[in-house]
């Protein structure tokens, strides 16, 4: 009890690990130079299989045989050994041009929007040719704005039987406990198989039954503006997410100039979250509770999505994609709160519904007009929306009662159309410039309880030169206009009972716009000992976050101002609050540890800093943008043991604390001390790979201090805090988890 009563808000201020953050990348860098050192004077650990050198179009290749010691299972498992490289599963967008991510398969980009590093767990790594590391625009590949690609080629397996790849994890927890009982159980189970149907024809079957209880305790200590601890509450909540996935993935080879993919996903899920808290006083005397929890209905998930390819000639190609998505959710809330005078005060009663859907169609022309110009031309267009049902009932005891909120039961549409143009020229043989350009047009309609029809254009130009200057060494610059995805669910209200937070929907909400320039160097010592160092800015406009909204909760509108003063309700909601700026750096670097004595093992670090700038809606002051941590790293070391066919690893991970800025409240987020895992991994079984790890050893507490002020925060009169610590769930727990992969 005294450790919350003697919490302090902020602190762990960012000016405290601001060089603790540059030092890990200087670090990076310095190691890198003496290893490279150490290589010019004593041998390195014999690789499985060399990579090749990157070639003039900047290309490095490695093959199967490359990735032997990692002992892995699928796709994911190899790409996730490149040196310097990271999946980037992509950024979230309407439509489907816009989400790629930084990984392609058979130069190809999947037409489904799931999760690239899902997709490539479906992938066996027994048919896996190579991979292959483009970096910069290779006029062969569907680069779409990265500078950085992997490509998987598969095998050509015509006539031969398909491995099926498995695997079951299971987790318990040590402390605190996942679920009341504290039970070992199954997190994910997952098979794949690859049926060749007949010569032209493929079908792969994906099944996954993830199980997920999260269960989090809360420990919040109120202060008042001396300090003083004035109550605490102690809550609970105990999250049971069960859920089904299938996935089918058709692939048929009608023609030599024809090739065509559906790939279809269905998961239906059973959910359930229970809640509570519990207030007392500063001597211990019980003062409230409010219980109950969430019943969802029917849940559920589903895609549809397919391409068509048709090579018209050698250097033409024509391609189209269309997508169908659909998601349903329904659930049902009940609260009740008690008081140590008057026994049950109020129950509460929240109904909700959400569906939405996407459907995109996209054409595509490719032209290899010759060995310099690679030209893409084409269109999209796509259809959006979301519809969502929320009704609030109290009763105190005198029946049902009806909370009125502002826009709860809505639905936004929007109807989006582009045209795109890239071009990929190669300039000279080591320098590549890929111009493109989109134009967006759309128009978003919302009806329901509030109704109003916009319509936004965008131009989006591109640009992205890279530099090979030698084998090892490749500058990349890159700018690019990017449009923000406006999330529909900001365009609705919505409540959370326990922590009594309402945010109010927003028709007016509108993209963030971004011009985004970013130079980057690479630098390749040998095929496993890479830096990459990136320095970024990002020009912001329209950025979003909360702000201040109103409603009349009476009769007449706020906007006339024929709402009667005592009517009108202030809250916070999604919106923009103007320009703003991002800087930073970011640095990947990978190395054999051979030259420090430590054979078979390998030594992985990525972080990034950044600082944000933006002007305060409501004090008028610069500060950060909210919710973004101003660093994090991950350092990651493995060392493989031949002679028992075995490999033992750790990583380490930390982020800076984050804040939220609401109209007469800020919320401080951090988490005390890095993340460290470590596991152990053994071959020695034929057949498979088992795998045993102790996750977050510490383990981590989250805190959250929310400071009230009177007002606004532009008073700058602190009302109360409530700093509370919370326990629990798969990032606050100490987990201990077996896993068994392999393939047959």
């Amino acid at each position: 009890m005294m450790a919350i009563a003697n919490m302090l808000r902020g602190q762990i201020k960012l000016k405290n690990y601001q060089g603790y953050a540059i030092s890990f990348a200087s670090l990076a860098l310095l190691v890198s130079l003496s290893a490279q050192a150490a290589h010019a004077q004593s041998p390195a650990t014999p690789l499985p299989q060399r990579a090749s050198d990157a070639d003039e179009g900047g290309r490095q290749v490695f093959d199967a045989a490359y990735f032997h010691a990692y002992n892995p299972v699928t796709a994911f498992d190899m790409v996730s050994r490149v040196p310097g490289f990271e999946i980037v599963d992509g950024v979230d967008r309407r439509g489907y041009g816009a989400t790629a991510g930084n990984v392609l398969v058979n130069s190809e980009r999947p037409s489904s929007k799931s999760l690239m590093s899902d997709q490539l767990k479906r992938i066996p790594a027994e048919g896996v040719a190579r991979i292959e590391l483009i970096s910069g625009a290779a006029s062969e590949s569907d680069v779409r704005g990265q500078t950085q690609l992997v490509n998987v080629v598969l095998k050509e397996q015509k006539g031969q039987a398909r491995p099926a790849t498995w695997s079951v994890e299971t987790w318990t927890a040590q402390w605190p406990m996942l679920s009341w009982d504290g039970r070992t159980f199954v997190y994910l189970a997952q098979a794949t198989k690859a049926f060749e149907l007949n010569d032209t024809t493929t079908l792969s079957i994906d099944l996954q039954v993830p199980t997920l209880p999260g269960r989090s305790e809360f420990y919040e200590a109120v202060k008042n503006p001396a300090g003083e601890l004035v109550e605490y509450r102690l809550q609970r909540s105990q999250l049971n997410i069960r859920s089904i996935q299938g996935v089918a993935n058709l692939e048929w080879r009608p023609s030599a100039a024809d090739k065509f993919n559906l790939n279809v996903l269905y998961k239906p899920s059973l959910n359930r979250n229970d809640s509570s808290s519990f207030v007392y006083d500063a001597r211990n005397a019980f003062r409230s509770a409010t219980t109950g929890g969430v019943n969802y209905g029917d849940i559920y998930k589903a895609e549809v999505a397919s391409d068509w390819e048709r090579k018209l000639s050698s250097v033409l190609s024509f391609k189209l994609v269309g997508l169908l998505t659909a998601s349903h959710t329904e659930q049902a809330d009940t609260f009740q709160t008690f008081r140590a005078v008057g026994g049950l005060v109020n129950t509460q009663h929240i109904d909700r519904a959400t569906d939405t859907g996407e459907r995109v169609g996209r054409a595509s022309l490719t032209w290899r007009a010759n060995d310099v110009h690679t030209l893409e031309a084409g269109v999209e267009a796509a259809f959006n929306f979301r519809e969502a049902s929320l009704a609030i009932v109290n009763d105190t005891g005198s029946g049902p009662v009806p909370e009125v909120l502002p826009v709860a039961d809505t639905r936004v549409e929007e109807l989006r159309g582009e045209a795109f143009l890239t071009d990929v020229w190669k300039l000279t043989p080591a320098l590549t410039l890929e111009t493109g350009f989109t134009f967006e047009a759309s128009r978003i309609t919302q009806t329901g309880d509030a109704q109003q029809e916009r319509e936004f254009t965008y131009p989006k130009p591109r640009a992205i030169l890279t530099w090979q200057l030698d084998p090892s060494n490749q500058l990349r610059a890159s700018y690019i206009r990017d449009v923000a995805q406006l999330d529909f669910a900001e365009f609705a209200s919505n409540v959370a009972v326990i922590d009594n937070l309402t945010t109010f929907g927003n028709p007016n909400l509108e993209p963030e716009k971004t011009w985004k320039a970013k130079l980057e160097w690479e630098r390749r010592f040998t095929p496993k000992m890479a830096l990459a160092i990136s320095l970024f800015y990002d020009d912001v406009s329209d950025t979003q976050d909360l702000i201040p909204l109103s409603f009349c909760s009476g009769p007449g509108s706020v906007q006339d101002a024929s709402c009667a003063p005592a009517d009108i309700r202030t809250l916070d909601g999604a919106g923009n609050i103007g320009n703003g700026t991002r800087t930073g750096v970011e640095a990947r670097f990978g190395s054999p540890l051979d030259f420090l004595g430590i054979p078979n093992a390998e030594l992985r670090f990525s972080g990034k800093f950044q600082k944000t700038n933006v002007t305060d809606p409501v004090t008028g002051e610069s500060r950060e943008f909210a919710l973004e941590p101003a660093w994090n790293y991950l350092v990651s070391f493995r060392q493989e043991l031949p002679q028992l066919s075995s490999a033992w690893g750790a990583s380490l991970k930390k982020e800076s604390q984050r804040s939220e800025y609401k109209l007469a409240e800020e919320v401080y987020f951090n988490r005390d001390g890095d993340k460290l895992d470590v596991y152990f991994e053994t071959t020695a079984v034929k057949g498979l790979t088992l795998r045993a790890s102790l996750i977050n050893v510490g383990p981590t507490p989250e805190d959250r201090v929310r400071t009230f002020y009177a007002g606004s925060r532009a008073s700058g009169l602190v009302v109360r805090t409530d700093a509370r610590k919370a326990y629990g769930a798969l990032e606050g727990s100490r987990l201990i988890s077996l896993k068994a992969s392999g393939a047959f």
